[in-house]
């Protein structure tokens, strides 16, 4: 028995969520790329419609205004920024390990072209609007730090940290791994990091917040003396 494709026959529920999430993905991808080439206050809902397909009714049924659509992409590009914290495991694994693949898949994310280039978008219009402003910072910076600080607070909760303020440690964990290399490619430097010399920045960033919140020393920087030997050569 072969299966009518005819209109007139209702679709599967899962065959109609898909092609919805393709049209919501279709129109976040026309929204990024507006966004980067006109800016915020150059783009309308009726470019992102002419771009993406669909309808204004479908647009507005989803993300609301504008203002919502610019959040729906912040919250996707934050979500990938994550991954490595919402890894199945992640609280298993041994705590300088899951910092570092947490940070290495962040710095990865947040140096790439694309992030790079919303980024100065994203400074560059802001400050213009409150509501973009609020946005940004509920689904994206504020969104992600958030998301560490709670990590970190468990960790701490373990015995495996030594946190007062779990927000704060988070704000100075993103700020050490960020620290060679993602202002100057924000500001325009062409930064095309090797997996290594990424892992490198990664491992000394880890090894300094390790340093000022650990339980005891990082084991991450080779060469460093350990134990007796450090002891040793203090002496």
């Amino acid at each position: 028995m072969t299966i009518s494709h005819s209109k007139d026959l209702a679709e599967s529920p899962r065959s109609t969520a898909g092609r919805g999430e393709a049209r919501r993905q279709a129109m976040l991808l026309a929204a990024t790329e507006l966004f980067l080439e006109r800016g915020f206050a150059d783009t309308s809902v009726g470019d992102v419609v002419k771009r993406s397909g669909g309808s204004l009714a479908t647009l507005y049924a989803w993300f609301g205004s504008k203002e919502g659509l610019f959040e729906a992409i912040v919250g996707e590009m934050s979500a990938q920024m994550l991954g490595g914290l919402d890894a199945p495991g992640i609280d298993d694994k041994p705590l300088d390990e899951a910092l570092c693949e947490f940070a290495e898949r962040f710095l990865a994310v947040a140096l790439c072209p694309e992030a790079l280039r919303w980024q100065r978008m994203c400074m560059a219009e802001a400050h213009k609007f409150p509501a973009l402003r609020a946005a940004l910072m509920r689904s994206g910076p504020g969104y992600v730090s958030n998301r560490l600080g709670q990590y970190l607070s468990a960790q701490a909760g373990a015995g495996r940290l030594r946190i007062a303020d779990a927000s704060i440690a988070a704000m100075h964990f993103f700020a050490l791994i960020k620290s060679e290399s993602h202002v100057a490619a924000v500001c325009g430097d062409a930064i095309a990091l090797e997996h290594d010399q990424l892992r490198g920045q990664v491992r000394r960033a880890v090894d300094v917040f390790l340093r000022g919140y650990g339980v005891r020393e990082s084991p991450l920087s080779p060469g460093r003396p350990r134990g007796s030997a450090a002891r040793n050569s203090r002496s």
